[in-house]
């Protein structure tokens, strides 16, 4: 008997281990990166496991007929039936559908599919944008979320300009509310190293900002940064150097061009004598004879390197996920002496304590270094090219300043003078969060964050600034001039907190799905500031100590200031989001909000949205009848966000003082500078927004259209006033203006093989805002409210338009009635006589024999005509390469997107034409030569025309070539990735601009560069 039951033992034990086997293999992505955190699980059970860093796994399986389930966000889930495999690899491809994708929607998040309100999401880790050399998050967005206008950046460390679905505002702040790991941020995005970003949230309508209220009304902007992915730590290392030039540099006149451009410009002034002799200045006139020519563009200009360091170490266990970075960024701009230098230390916690208490601590160190000066560009493009840049034999030393009599001045005029431009910042987050026991799906987080940010400003003009180097007993004396020294420095710190506490409840009954919020809020922010100025440091006998040395000037000229502002916001929230049958969704929103700089009585304002969807695909008639059809969705939202608009104390009367005098006694005096109202409020934003999300035919085509139009009232104003008052105006609630637009964005998957990849994307988008009313005054008695042309606002015009004069060419020496009629000269502009006045002194329509003010009219507009983006992503083995291009178009019936450009046709704007030197191959009018695109050289435009331009422009915007090389290199190295990379950015423009860049509308002698750049990358993660 004992015998037999030791068989059947182990006749069981054999039978179980010839069901059960263990399973080993690897996951990686389409570029053979190996992919950790995968969960692999036995289906239908709940036995499974996940892959470790290097995306190795093993999994004991109870047969042989066992389908395994790979998974991970933002991949196509995979099956794969074991079937006698010992060993099974697997790739896993991208979710082009991203519906399971987690977006984050303020004060918590949601699954795309959930979404009802209009939020794009760009995905920046792990994206060919994560390569690129950007120096500001912003750049991110730049044309690839569809309603969010970029500008360019066009210095070291520069900013970029942002607009979220056009200008709500028409005198208030139109910047988007900012929000850091969820918590608003009221920093410079220069704060962020952008190798911290995961991904950027924005929101666009009033119905998902409405979470923000008083805050919202020009979009939210959500940054999230990233988070520990595997359980083994990750060293991970990103580098890249570069250089850097301008994207458009304009050539000016030298040589021959040059002398016959002045000798043209003072032929027109009766000057007979064309000598070249005549024609130059003394120093010129050497320079010229000794060959000797500048090129102040170029001399202006200096090497400009470009050069990033990330170092990051994160990971996570079943209880703690961890992220530390520190990163550096040394950048050179193009143009000489424009340096900016950046430090940033960031660390983040988060710990799960038990299964219902977790905790969070995140800290973030910055600093930027703007300290310098650069030349002066309008100098540099004015001046002649025969001259010197320092006095001869005392070079680096001694500027020479002044190559002509007058006018001109050396471009390094700054060059003795001292500047200080440094800022740093600490900011430290904090959060507790629980899941209260024995209600599933109650949770409570409160979230505390703290900030402090410092600028640190000086300025020092020396004795030398003074010197005139052509006279030689102030060369030889400089100290002369000590008198006239003066400098400054500042110091402005900001201090802010802001608590939040958060309940939230989310829950699933069957085909129903609930998920309640309720919140509240405060904040505090605290502007001090200790300025000191001094001047006339000649008892000191020296400026040495430039701005650490002004209480060394003049008793009698120092100055010191001292100030602080304090503001504060508080706020109570609630979201309600119901979902049945993942078919139909419906999510409400209200926010009640108080802001300290309102008077009492107008302190609160109450913001609410409401939004529905309906999945249509998740219905039978098109799951079971239209199977190209993977993913459809429409939307529809309307809800109220405010704009704060207005600075603490703006809502109370303004005192100045001043001095007045009795007698021989002089007396100090405070006087009302400005009138008070109490009555002010918010701007309100109320718009409707209509959406439709798709994705089609297995997901190779995705995309997504939404159709806006808000109306923005209660406008924040000056009004002017009648002069018996006293007061030229007062700031009030009053106007309205509209906003309406469309924005497309479409995802292909073009090809999609074992070896190659080829996906594409495109965003369209456009906005168009009219002006429907003002304050609502008919001086003029004609039964229509008055427009504001001193301030080029029109009822049912843009806010853009533009409003001039139309110009007919330029007038010929043929044209004798023009010339007779108007006064003008051959060479003018010739500008068309479009109304004139009865004697009633009201305006006609028809010609009136005069060009004066009432000729104007609204001729085009500075908005663009439609932004769109087209970008291209290839992937072959190992390699990946990317490129998008970027469209900003004018025209349309409108004339739109035009911009000023009076230096691409008028020698100078300073009436220095017969000196200042213009842009080398420019036709120009003259007697012999009658243009009649641009006016004579000595023009000097006497109604202040603007001279446009269409700034529409195609543009190559980025271009990055990635390699990730394979596993045995890898192994060899003994790391987990490596990569490198090549990028380009802003690498050609196609445009009809004469001058620098048209997205700036850079013109000539009066814009900054925009900037270049080509890098060299690599990243190591160990």
């Amino acid at each position: 008997m004992k015998k037999i039951l030791f068989f059947i033992c182990l006749f069981s034990f054999a039978l179980a281990n010839a069901q059960s086997k263990v399973v080993t293999g690897k996951v990686t992505d389409d570029n053979a990166v190996s992919i950790g955190g995968v969960s692999i699980m036995e289906k239908n059970t709940k036995k499974g496991v996940m892959t470790d860093f290097d995306g190795n796994y093993s999994i004991s399986v109870s047969s042989e007929n066992t389908i395994l389930v790979f998974s991970y966000l933002g991949m196509k889930t995979f099956e794969q039936t074991v079937a006698g495999s010992n060993q099974i690899n697997v790739t896993l491809k991208e979710d082009v559908s991203n519906l399971d994708e987690i977006v984050i929607i303020g004060y918590g998040t949601s699954k795309r599919k959930d979404v009802t309100g209009s939020v794009v999401s760009i995905k920046v880790e792990g994206s060919p944008a994560a390569l690129m050399p950007t120096t500001n998050a912003l750049q991110f967005l730049q044309g690839t979320a569809p309603g969010v206008n970029i500008g360019a950046i066009s210095s070291a460390g520069g900013s970029p300009g942002l607009l979220v679905r056009g200008q709500n505002s028409i005198s208030a702040s139109n910047a988007p509310l900012i929000v850091l790991d969820g918590v608003i941020f009221d920093g410079s995005l220069n704060q962020i190293a952008n190798g911290d970003i995961a991904s950027i949230d924005v929101l666009k309508d009033a119905s998902s900002a409405a979470i923000y209220g008083s805050r919202s009304a020009n979009g939210v902007i959500i940054i999230t940064t990233k988070r520990g992915k595997t359980e083994k730590p990750t060293i991970n290392l990103n580098h890249y150097t570069g250089i850097q030039s301008w994207s458009r540099i304009p050539k000016m006149k030298s040589g021959e061009e040059f002398i016959k451009w002045r000798a043209d410009n003072l032929s027109l002034t009766n000057v007979t004598d064309l000598s070249i002799e005549n024609i130059l200045s003394t120093k010129e006139y050497d320079a010229y004879q000794a060959g000797h020519q500048m090129d102040w563009l170029d001399e202006i200009s200096q090497f400009a390197p470009i050069q990033n360091y990330q170092l990051s170490i994160s990971g996570r266990t079943k209880s703690t996920n961890y992220y530390v970075s520190g990163t550096y960024l040394d950048q050179k701009g193009v143009l000489d002496g424009d340096e900016f230098t950046s430090f940033n230390l960031s660390s983040k916690i988060e710990n799960k304590i038990t299964d219902w208490l977790s905790f969070g601590l995140s800290t973030r160190y910055d600093s930027q270094d703007y300290t310098g000066f650069s030349p002066d560009i309008n100098q540099a493009t004015m001046y002649t090219p025969y001259s010197n840049k320092w006095i001869k034999g005392r070079e680096d030393i001694v500027l020479d300043k002044f190559p002509t009599p007058s006018l001109l001045v050396n471009p390094y005029n700054n060059f003795y003078n001292d500047d200080l431009d440094k800022r740093w910042g600490l900011r430290g987050s904090g959060f507790v969060k629980i899941k209260v026991p024995g209600i599933e799906g109650l949770s409570f987080k409160s979230t505390y964050t703290q900030s402090r940010r410092v600028f640190d400003n000086g300025f020092f003009a020396h004795e030398r600034s003074f010197v005139n180097p052509d006279v030689e007993d102030q060369l030889n004396n400089p100290q002369q001039f000590l008198n006239k020294t003066y400098g400054s420095k500042s110091n402005v710190t900001y201090n802010s907190w802001v608590f939040d506490n958060v309940l939230t409840y989310d829950k699933n009954f069957g085909d129903h799905k609930i998920t309640a919020l309720l919140g509240y809020t405060k904040d505090e922010f605290i502007r001090e500031s200790v300025a000191f100025s001094g001047t006339d440091f000649e008892k000191a006998g020296s400026s040495d100590l430039g701005f650490y040395g002004l209480n060394l000037g003049n008793p009698e000229r120092k100055g010191g200031s001292t100030s602080i502002t304090e503001k504060r916001n508080v706020g109570q929230f609630a979201r309600l989001y119901y979902n049945y049958k993942n078919k139909y969704h419906i999510t409400g929103t209200y926010r009640r909000d108080g802001y300290s700089a309102f008077g009492e009585g107008n302190k609160f304002g109450e913001f609410p949205g409401v939004s529905v969807a309906w999945t249509a695909s998740e219905e039978d008639f098109i799951k079971n009848n239209i199977s190209q059809i993977n993913y459809l969705k429409f939307r529809v939202s309307y809800g109220e966000n405010g704009n704060l608009g207005i600075s603490p104390y703006e809502t109370q009367a303004g005192v100045n003082n001043g001095v007045t005098i009795f007698g021989d006694q002089t007396f100090n005096t405070i006087y009302q500078s400005s009138l008070g109202n109490k009555a002010l409020s918010w701007e309100t934003t109320t718009s409707l927004n209509l959406g439709l999300n798709f994705s089609l035919f297995n997901n190779r085509i995705s995309g997504d259209i939404e159709y806006y139009n808000s109306k923005t009232t209660d406008q924040l104003l000056n009004r002017r006033l009648p002069p018996f008052t006293g007061f030229g105006e007062v700031r009030t609630n009053i106007g309205e203006l509209e906003n309406k637009g469309l924005e497309i964005s479409l995802k292909t998957v073009n090809i999609s093989s074992e070896d190659f990849k080829w996906s594409s994307g495109m965003t369209f988008w456009y906005n168009r805002n009219k002006l429907i009313s003002l304050v609502g005054a008919d001086v003029d008695k004609d039964g229509i409210p008055d427009d504001d042309i001193g301030n080029r606002w029109f009822i049912g015009e843009s806010l853009s338009a533009i409003y001039d004069f139309t110009v007919n060419g330029i007038v010929q020496t043929e044209d004798t009635d023009y010339i007779a009629t108007y006064g003008a000269k051959p060479g003018d502009l010739k500008i068309v006589d479009i109304n004139g006045k009865d004697a009633n002194g009201d305006l006609t329509g028809l010609p009136d024999g005069k060009i004066n003010a009432d000729d104007r009219s609204i001729i085009g507009d500075a908005a663009p005509n439609f932004r769109a983006n087209i970008s291209n992503t290839f992937n072959y083995k190992n390699f990946e390469f990317y490129f998008d291009i970027n469209i900003v178009a004018g025209g349309g019936k409108d004339n739109r997107y035009l911009g000023s450009n009076k230096r691409a046709f008028l020698g100078s704007s300073q009436g220095n034409n017969h000196v200042a030197n213009w842009v080398s191959g420019r036709e120009y009018w003259m007697p012999d030569n009658q243009s009649n695109t641009v006016p004579r050289p000595n023009y000097n435009n006497p109604y202040g025309y603007g001279f446009y331009q269409s700034r529409g422009f195609l543009r190559l915007q980025n271009v990055s070539m990635a390699y990730n090389f394979d596993d045995s290199v890898k192994k060899l190295l003994r790391v987990n990735e490596f990569k490198v990379y090549v990028t380009g950015k802003n690498l050609f423009t196609k445009t009809d601009w004469v001058g620098l860049d048209p997205e700036n509308a850079g013109q000539i002698a009066s814009s900054s560069p925009v900037i270049r750049t080509f890098t060299l990358g690599l990243n190591l993660s160990f």
